[in-house]
């Protein structure tokens, strides 16, 4: 039912008669005439065979004692039985009825309708007579019912009146951050006690929208989650059915298929390489020599698309590359490297995952000055929802730009820093994490320079500064319980901190300053972890330390050193047994430029390189810690050295910097790769123009137990100038080189038989031509002439045989 009105009536009340059951006409005549008109427009909720009544009800025009007019319209239709009346709770409503029944008085309707409601009281404002025709009247006025800045936050702690202004106040704190707002907290029935909600009203739908975004699904305390809502929606919410199910707004996808290419029955590694435009990625493929291709975006160049606008990525575990484009980051996976999700964040230029690949940092490059709250986003890789937002830290723990925040190697706490204090956050709520008075805190460290995580526990190393009279000191804390496990205190030294791969050990690395800040006698000093206590084992080095690198998964670490001048470089290769940590072999490098090492990771292998320069040393330890230089070469101004995941490859390359950054023109010349065995022997080498990353594909954890894994590792390794022998147990293992012989048999074959199709193609076209020739000659009489005119010469054709020594193999017996 819609009444419109065009004035307001004069109240009646006091003179109009009590109306009963049956006394409408009375009721009518005795009310006085109103002044104004009011239309009534009854629109019956019927099924569609149902006819269409409209009726206009008007006072001036109507006589009295008469029945109003009624326009009944209809077009054919089904005749249908009389049915339960439907319609909404408060609207007016009609049966319908069949055309062979007699339509009723429409004023009988409407004294039934409203006698049944009992709202007998609403007579007096329907006019009698047929008033004005309805599609002529003005448009009802509209209330607005709804309170877009409104919403209500239920899950608040229920206090008593004393506490009232307590929570008012946290509930203030939290939710003022998004604007000016009027709040109302109402209490039970009794007075006693709030309701547990509280009513927000913002003086913009902005406003609220923030706040609800922000706010929503906060736990307070364990007890209390918010749940905050727009008033809008209220009803919508509290009126669902038993059986309601929530849309997934999220999105998902399926992950059956994302560790395909560790099946490859070939065995062989992916790399990335991104150069030019182009990103492609390979298959290293020994049987064949050469890289083969995977997939380099066919699929976007077809439909006109970029698949990579600037750098990529692959995650820790594999199982996703990293795409960089203006609007976000882009995640594909699969055989075919289809598109899984992306995270939305404006000019992103890093991104780090999590260790186990739940969660996605991206960092937009603004500075801590910019105060941009959305410089930092955390994403859920599996839905790519965005859960933790804030302004870039001030200190990158680790130096550089980037990372501000360390996680820790399970994925559950991700910690950033100052120069006092280091916050620890969790990711189930990411909020700080609690102190034993249960309170969330940050940890303060006085002076505080770095933090590092452990690689296998939660456990942080932290190295504060020297201030004064109070020393530097390093400090290992446990997360979450903030409890202290060791402690050492050191005066007018600088240090740096080295985990190994295992977290087994920790070493620093301090070094004596004067008091005019020259550099005096370096120390190592190595923290046992899994002992009791901790002990420490100090070794004392003389030179001064080019660098420090613990072996992958092993109990020896690598020294380059030189002397004060910078010459004699060497290197060291230092062991721990459970008693103490001594030199297992040493070797006196060819040159100055070698400065970098790089561990197998598997351990036992290595590459010391001259990064920058070009200079290559491979070698390996023996089970008998015995050193082993296998090869010496070199790939001229090196910028990257990798392992691949299995220990059996290097790859060396000379890569650019990205567009528009400096110092990349003077590697433009020498852009390229090479893929070497472990042994040094190149396998692949490749100029590649603009050649900004190449990275081969990581492996993910292992799923066999640490047992079988160990047994598996015990082999006795044979050095030889061809090959590498390794013994497992029982023998050695021929299965996996007669399938290696095979393939490369097949390979040769498929290559001899493609060459020799080629070189037979060619002779057939040289034969073609033979026959052509000998029938011109016969033609033209050419052929005749010719063995005329060498006859009359006398020739006669002379055979020398000449022989040239090519190369000279020696060879022990």
């Amino acid at each position: 039912m819609i009444v419109t009105s065009r004035g307001r009536r004069p109240s009646t009340a006091g003179n109009a008669p009590q109306l009963r059951r049956g006394s409408f006409a009375k009721a009518r005549e005795s009310r006085p005439r109103p002044t104004t008109k009011m239309h009534l427009r009854v629109q019956a909720n019927r099924p569609f065979s149902a006819p269409r009544m409209r009726c206009d009800v008007g006072s001036d025009a109507q006589r009295p004692g008469t029945a109003p007019a009624v326009r009944r319209t209809s077009t054919p239709r089904t005749p249908t039985t009389p049915r339960q009346k439907v319609g909404r709770p408060g609207s007016l409503s009609f049966e319908p009825v069949s055309r062979t029944t007699a339509m009723p008085d429409i004023q009988e309707l409407v004294e039934q309708e409203l006698e049944e409601r009992e709202e007998e009281d609403l007579l007096e404002f329907i006019s009698d007579g047929e008033g004005e025709d309805i599609d002529t009247l003005e448009e009802p006025l509209r209330l607005d019912e709804s309170f877009p800045s409104t919403l209500i936050v239920s899950g608040i702690p229920q206090v008593p009146k004393e506490k009232f202004d307590k929570l008012l106040g946290v509930i203030s704190k939290l939710f003022n951050k998004y604007g000016d707002n009027e709040k109302e907290m109402p209490f039970n029935a009794a007075g006693t006690m709030t309701e547990g909600c509280v009513l927000i009203t913002y003086e913009s739908s902005d406003a609220a929208t923030q706040a609800q975004q922000a706010l929503d699904g906060m736990s307070l305390d364990k007890k209390h989650t918010f749940k905050v809502v727009k008033l809008d929606q209220f009803n919508d919410i509290t009126n669902r059915d038993e059986d309601f199910r929530p849309r997934r707004t999220l999105a998902s996808y399926s992950r059956t298929d994302f560790r395909t290419w560790l099946t490859d029955t070939k065995c062989r590694e992916q790399f990335l390489l991104r150069y030019q435009t182009e990103t492609e990625i390979y298959w290293h493929d020994t049987t064949i020599g050469e890289p083969t291709l995977s997939y380099g975006g066919e699929r976007e160049k077809r439909t006109g698309k970029i698949w990579c606008d600037w750098q990529v990525q692959w995650s820790p575990l594999g199982h996703f590359l990293t795409t960089f484009h203006k609007q976000g980051v882009a995640l594909w996976g699969g055989p075919e490297f289809t598109k899984k999700i992306r995270f939305a964040h404006d000019g992103v230029k890093y991104l780090e995952f999590s260790p186990t690949e739940e969660y996605a940092l991206t960092w937009n490059g603004t500075s801590a000055l910019e105060n941009d709250t959305q410089a930092v986003r955390i994403h859920r890789v599996l839905t790519g929802e965005s859960v933790f937002n804030c302004r870039t830290p001030a200190v990158a723990p680790l130096g550089g730009d980037f990372p501000h925040f360390l996680w820790s190697h399970d994925g559950k706490y991700f910690a950033e820093c100052n120069e006092a204090s280091i916050s620890v956050r969790e990711t189930d709520t990411f909020q700080l994490i609690k102190d034993e008075d249960g309170k969330k805190r940050t940890l303060k460290f006085p002076e505080l320079s770095t933090f590092q995580w452990s690689p296998k526990d939660n456990l942080l190393s932290v190295w504060c500064l020297e201030k004064e009279n109070n020393p530097a000191r390093l400090v290992l804390v446990e997360i979450p319980s903030r409890r202290e496990l060791a402690s050492r205190s050191r005066t007018q030294v600088e240090a740096s901190m080295h985990w190994q791969s295992e977290g087994d050990y920790l070493c620093l690395i301090n070094t004596k300053l004067s008091k005019t800040k020259k550099k005096g006698a370096t120390n190592l000093e190595i923290f046992r972890i899994r002992e009791k206590n901790i002990p420490v084992d100090i070794v004392e080095v003389k030179d001064s330390v080019r660098g420090f690198h613990w072996e992958t998964k092993g109990h020896r670490f690598s020294l380059l050193t030189s002397d004060e001048s910078g010459h004699h470089p060497k290197m060291f290769i230092y062991g721990l047994s459970k008693e103490k940590c001594e030199v297992l072999s040493f070797f006196d490098l060819p040159s100055n430029s070698y400065n970098n090492f790089f561990w197998a990771p598997e351990g036992q292998y290595f590459v010391c390189a001259a990064v920058g320069h070009g200079d290559l040393l491979f070698g390996g330890m023996t089970s008998d810690n015995k050193l082993e230089i296998l090869h010496k070469d070199e790939h001229f101004m090196l910028t990257d050295v990798q392992w691949d995941p299995s220990s059996r490859y290097v790859i060396t390359a000379v890569t650019q910097p990205m567009q528009n950054e400096i110092g990349g023109f003077k590697y433009s010349m020498e852009a390229g790769f090479a893929i070497w065995t472990f042994q040094g022997r190149v396998l692949h080498r490749q100029q590649k123009e603009k050649l900004w990353q190449i990275s081969w594909r990581p492996h993910p954890p292992s799923l066999l137990s640490s047992s079988k894994q160990a047994a598996s590792s015990r082999c006795s390794t044979h050095f030889t100038s061809d090959r590498l022998y390794l013994e497992y147990g029982g023998g050695f293992s021929k299965k996996y080189d007669q399938l290696d012989d095979q393939a490369k048999e097949a390979a040769r074959n498929a290559y001899r038989n493609e060459r020799d199709g080629k070189m037979n193609a060619f002779k057939e076209i040289l034969a073609r031509l033979d026959d052509i020739r000998y029938d011109k000659y016969e033609e033209t009489g050419w052929g005749d002439a010719f063995d005329e005119f060498t006859a009359s010469k006398g020739w006669s054709p002379l055979q020398e045989v000449s022989q040239d020594v090519i190369e000279v193999v020696e060879e022990k017996i």
